[in-house]
């Protein structure tokens, strides 16, 4: 009781050579073509991935910087230090000095120098002669 398998099997069409590489090629193009939006979704997805990981980094970043000063507001010493510079703090039995720098009087006497010439200065004092004056001598 050997069964054909021959007849029972199911058999193409014998279309030719020309006909079977043209489906063969139909087959592979549906392929490509079903492969094609997952492949740029993928792409799609690695730039995302890197764009995020940029964006990551640069929180990170502005995170170490806020955390870093949120340390020194928590600081004492650096708290004081901004209150003396920025509102004038003086603590108790402190006195504050303001130091100018050296300049030539500003416009103001650019101005009156130009209408009244000042009189030559007198001659000063030796540093003897100041001493001397000092002690009652002179």
């Amino acid at each position: 009781m050997k069964a054909d398998l021959s007849s029972s099997r199911f058999r193409l069409p014998d279309l030719g050579k020309g006909a079977q590489a043209i489906g063969f090629l139909l087959v592979i193009g549906l392929l490509v073509a079903m492969a094609i939006q997952p492949t740029r979704q993928l792409l799609q997805q690695k730039t995302r991935v890197s764009d995020m990981a940029s964006d990551l980094h640069r929180v990170e970043n502005v995170n170490e910087r806020l955390a870093d000063r949120i340390r020194r507001l928590r600081d004492p010493d650096y708290i004081e230090q901004r209150a003396r510079e920025q509102v004038g703090l003086v603590r108790p039995n402190e006195r504050t000095y303001v130091v100018l720098p050296p300049g030539d009087g500003g416009p103001a006497k650019k101005k009156a120098s130009h209408k009244h010439r000042a009189a030559p200065a007198p001659e000063k004092d030796g540093a003897l002669q100041s001493f001397l004056h000092f002690l009652g001598l002179l």
